[in-house]
Parts: C-alpha cells; sequence; structure tokens
C-alpha cells in the first residue's frame, strides 16, 4: 500500500470516531436534559454495573449480571421508542461496526485491515486514477477561460458569476464535515465547468484525509438496482456510508419505473439524516428536475435547509477559441 495514501485514510478514521464520540455526547445529553425517566434508568444500570464490578472482587456478585444487564438494555430499548427514538440511539456510533472505525480487525490473533479500510484505499487510489481528476484543483481553477462579458438581462459577467461559484463550491469543501449545508446542487447547462468544481472538491476534501466517492448517476443507479434486486444492499453500501458522495451528470441515468426515483430518494434523505455531504451535478433546469423526478427528489436537492442549489448559466466554454 503507498504509505501517504493510507496515512491520510486513518486521518480520516481519526475523524470519523471523534465526529461519532461527539453525536454519542450530544445524545447523552440530550436523554439527561430533557427525559429524565430514562437517565435515572440507564444511571441504574451503571450502577449495576459497578455493584457486579465490586462484587466480583469480593466473591459476591449479584445472581447472573448478564441477564441483570439484558434485562436494562431492554427495558431502556422500549422506553427509548415509547419517546420516539430509536431502540439504538444511545449505543456505541460507529460508521463500520466490523472494525469500531479504526481500520483493523483481528483474524485469529492477527491484525488485519477492514473490508472498509480495503475499500477505501481503492477509492483512494482511484481517485488518484481515472475517478476524480487530480489536475482539478481549486488552485488550478482559471477564470480566464470564462467570458467577461454581461450574463442576459444582468450587469454580472459570466467570469465574475463563475467567480463567486467557485467561492461557493470552496467554502462548501472546506466547511466539510462540520457544513450546515449537506446536499450541494450544481446544475445548467452543458461546458459551463461543472464537472471541474466537482472534482475540485473532491480533491479540497480527500486532500484532508476525508473519505470521498465519485460516481456517474449512471453507474450509480445500476448499482443502486443490483443492490435492490439482490436485496442485500452490499454493492451500494459505499454510497450511503461515504462522508462525500460525487454524483456526476444526474439525468442522464435511465428512468426505470419503480426503481429510479426510490433509490435516489432512499440515498439522499438517508444521507442528509446521516448528517453525510452530496455534491451533485446535472445539465437540468430545476423545471426539469421537478418534472422528472418528482417533488419527493426535488423537494431533497432544492430544500435550503441543508442544501443548496447553483445554477450555471452562460456560454459552453468550450465552443470559445482561446
Amino acid at each position: 500500500m503507498d504509505n501517504q495514501v493510507l496515512t491520510d485514510i486513518l486521518a480520516g478514521y481519526e475523524q470519523k470516531r471523534a465526529r461519532n464520540e461527539m453525536e454519542e455526547t450530544r445524545r447523552q445529553e440530550e436523554i439527561r436534559a430533557h427525559h429524565p425517566d430514562l437517565a435515572a434508568l440507564i444511571e441504574k444500570r451503571h450502577s449495576m454495573i459497578m455493584q457486579s464490578v465490586r462484587g466480583a472482587f469480593a466473591a459476591a456478585a449479584p445472581n447472573d449480571p448478564e441477564q441483570l444487564m439484558a434485562d436494562y438494555n431492554q427495558k431502556i430499548a422500549a422506553l427509548l421508542q415509547v419517546k420516539g427514538f430509536p431502540p439504538d440511539y444511545l449505543a456505541p456510533i460507529y460508521d463500520c461496526p466490523h472494525c469500531r472505525d479504526t481500520g483493523y480487525v483481528y483474524v485469529q490473533s492477527l491484525r488485519t485491515p477492514c473490508q472498509c479500510l480495503k475499500k477505501a484505499y481503492e477509492n483512494a487510489m482511484a481517485v488518484q486514477g481515472d475517478a476524480i481528476q487530480g489536475d482539478e484543483t481549486f488552485a488550478s481553477f482559471d477564470e480566464s477561460r470564462f467570458p467577461d462579458e454581461a450574463l442576459p438581462k444582468t450587469d454580472v459577467t459570466q467570469r465574475e458569476y463563475m467567480r463567486l461559484v467557485r467561492d461557493k463550491c470552496l467554502a462548501y469543501a472546506k466547511n466539510i464535515p462540520n457544513g450546515g449545508i449537506r446536499t450541494l446542487l450544481l446544475h445548467g447547462g452543458s461546458g459551463l465547468g461543472k464537472t471541474f468544481l466537482l472534482n475540485c472538491m473532491g480533491n479540497e476534501v480527500l486532500s484532508r484525509g476525508i473519505d470521498v466517492l465519485y460516481v456517474t448517476a449512471y453507474d450509480l443507479l445500476m448499482d443502486l438496482k443490483t443492490a435492490y434486486f439482490s436485496r442485500t444492499g452490499e454493492t451500494a453500501r459505499e454510497y450511503f456510508d461515504t462522508p462525500l458522495l460525487l454524483i456526476d451528470d444526474l439525468g442522464m441515468e435511465p428512468l426505470m419505473e419503480g426503481v429510479t426515483v426510490e433509490q435516489i430518494y432512499n440515498l439522499l434523505n438517508s444521507r442528509i439524516s446521516r448528517r453525510l455531504y452530496t455534491a451533485i451535478t446535472s445539465n437540468l433546469s430545476r423545471t426539469e428536475l421537478e418534472k422528472k423526478y418528482t417533488e419527493r427528489i426535488s423537494s431533497r436537492l432544492l430544500d435550503t435547509r441543508t442544501g443548496l442549489a447553483i445554477p450555471f448559466v452562460g456560454r459552453d466554454i468550450r465552443l470559445i477559441k482561446g
């Protein structure tokens, strides 16, 4: 393995653990502050554990401590559900339960890379190769490629406008994983720089050791379709777990009845609820997006509380002779 790539990935694992520990603490404080009856039950469980530990040294442990623990866990899970929380709301949080976000598991006492670490390494090497273009960075953004002429019905030039768009994309990337804007949609005509800025964001985030996954909308749908019909979900799991998912060319994938809209909605909804980040490009306008994907998906893409939609306008720079 490339040592620098591996070091960057493991730094990302440290960030995952820190992020999840912060969320665990937030949930615990929420319960203590707003649900004292539940907090009291958790405290009783803690006291029972301590009593068991002390009793083990005094040869006076309570009868069947494992059963007592199971009983308390069951009561806590039931009360959490009554209050509208998932039964595992207070359980430790891991992006990967197999390695507990360390990147390694033990097989017959041997420390072995977890499947998630292997996949992250493959993705990182793909990013360095063909997926995200390594030379497409914010530092290489050349605003002079855009016409210095006013956009229709405005006093703003296409060059000035794209400078603002670049700044918005850079801010989005730099704020990961702490930014409030989690879904970024870059939409508009072809040849206006959407994919370039998508790759810029990917490289910026990847440079800080945070996992990034690039996929075209067509390949994404094929994987989601395969996972849907296999019923295992394993094929598509990485799309639901990666901190930053880059989806290029939404709208170019086939529209399969009962599959396309449902699977894309489930993916977006899951990523938003889990506070993960998704940046998307599309050649479709807002109206076309709403028509093709219905209100369910367009509401996720255009929700200003958790997302930002940036229209790309102007002349196709590929047709401009430089």
